[in-house]
């Protein structure tokens, strides 16, 4: 049977106890009938120790020279290493005997210098603790993907997560080069606040304040509560809220810092561990299982196209500023080539609902002036308005919220030229 070890120093700083040896140390600790079963004095080597054989536990005692210490007169110090085999006792006789230490014997100073049981519970906990973290990484990814789209962290991560991960891009430098990593780089706190604290096309704290500074009328005070409170806040209070997600993963997360900072641990804190994640893994995979089910209100697909524009012209800002610091330092950016201003523009430019439908009635125009059949969904977005300077991720928002409203048609069409069927668009009649 594995051997567990528990071993402190215990220092008497100013005389507050009467023990100065190890006998009478021994003593002491016979003295309390709570701490053992069967105790029996023993001394080895030189060594003075008290076995138990019905827990099964040895505990050995040693006097620590302080003669020298530098800046403190100690009146006693001892080591003791208590060795157990059976680790439910040794786990339970821990407190007890500290207890005895500090409330009987009166020790001023104990300091663990070994703790096996709190390292088995704290290496057990921890895989659970991961287990959940990436299951709920997982059904971010794939909630924010299907419902907003590719560029989901820039709209949907408040901006101090986000300055977060950018610092942090370089921690991982194998799979960084291939694959998306900022929802991996932010804390397991942060994780869980993209939970409960989202509120859709709100992410900034500046959205939500120049929204209330512009409400003027009841009517827009209403519709700001529809774009606060509306199907996203609904989904996220009754998949997670209303199942107190937030209340359990706080309290995960404050075992998981116990874990990362090497902490004491007790048996309870593994069996709230067990019970968190088995509640906390439920929650987010019935959450997983309504993805489907789930669609944006249209004040929200606006609320959102409008964070989604405010990221694309921060893009813009950034990079402007990084290429005229480059241009003042007379170095040209890495791999960029000179395109057209027309093509340059394309990634920033936003288009209006009454220039998109114009741009349609002439797409549809032609169409007929060319005897052709549809009017392609990516070709429309990424090719007729992308060369004249709009950018994708709004136009394909916007066409979302013109299909919600009833004004366009999004359609398969089967085109005999084609193996698949092509998504189209088309004003409605």
């Amino acid at each position: 049977m594995e051997t567990n070890t528990f071993e402190l120093i215990v220092i008497d700083k100013n005389g507050q106890t009467s023990i100065t040896s190890g006998d009478s140390l021994i003593h002491g600790l016979l003295f309390s009938e709570k701490l053992w079963k069967k105790a029996e004095k023993q001394e080895s080597g030189g060594v003075k120790k008290i076995c138990d054989p019905e827990q099964k536990l040895e505990v050995m005692i040693q006097p620590v020279d302080t003669s020298s210490t530098l800046n403190d007169f100690i009146e006693s110090a001892f080591l003791i290493k208590i060795k157990g085999e059976d680790f439910d006792q040794l786990e339970k006789f821990r407190y007890l005997f500290l207890l005895h230490l500090k409330a009987k014997l009166q020790f001023t100073n104990i300091r663990i210098l070994k703790d096996d049981i709190s390292t088995k519970i704290a290496n057990e906990i921890y895989p659970l603790v991961n287990q959940v973290e990436n299951l709920l990484r997982r059904y971010l990814v794939k909630f924010f993907i299907q419902k907003i789209g590719v560029d989901w962290w820039d709209v949907t991560a408040p901006r101090v997560m986000i300055d977060k991960t950018n610092l942090r891009k370089n921690n991982e430098k194998v799979f960084t080069n291939f694959v998306d990593t900022d929802v991996t780089l932010i804390d397991f706190d942060e994780l869980g606040e993209l939970i409960y604290k989202q509120t859709s096309g709100f992410n900034k704290q500046e959205n939500i304040i120049n929204r209330i500074i512009n409400t003027e009328t009841l009517e827009d005070l209403s519709t700001l509560k529809q774009e606060v409170q509306g199907n996203y806040t609904k989904y996220f209070k009754e998949s997670f809220q209303d199942k107190n997600f937030d209340k359990k993963w706080k309290i995960l997360f404050d075992i998981r810092n116990k874990v990362a900072h090497n902490n004491l641990f007790v048996v309870d804190d593994l069996n709230s561990a067990k019970q968190l994640v088995s509640d906390l893994s439920q929650i987010i995979n019935d959450a997983e299982s309504k993805i489907d089910e789930f669609k944006f209100s249209i004040e929200e697909q606006e609320a959102i196209r409008q964070a989604t524009i405010e990221a694309v012209e921060a893009t813009k800002v950034e990079q402007d500023s990084k290429e005229k610091t480059l241009e003042k330092l007379g170095l040209k950016p890495l791999g960029k080539i000179d395109l057209p201003e027309r093509n340059y523009e394309s990634l920033f430019s936003i288009i209006s609902e009454e220039e998109l439908l114009r741009e349609l009635f002439v797409s549809e125009k032609t169409l007929i002036k060319n005897n052709l059949k549809y009017v392609g969904l990516k070709a429309f977005v990424t090719v007729i308005l992308g060369n004249k300077g709009y950018s994708y991720g709004p136009t394909y928002s916007l066409v979302n919220i013109l299909r919600d409203k009833g004004i366009v048609d999004i359609y398969d069409f089967e085109d005999e030229n084609i193996p698949f069927p092509v998504k189209a668009i088309r004003r409605k009649k």
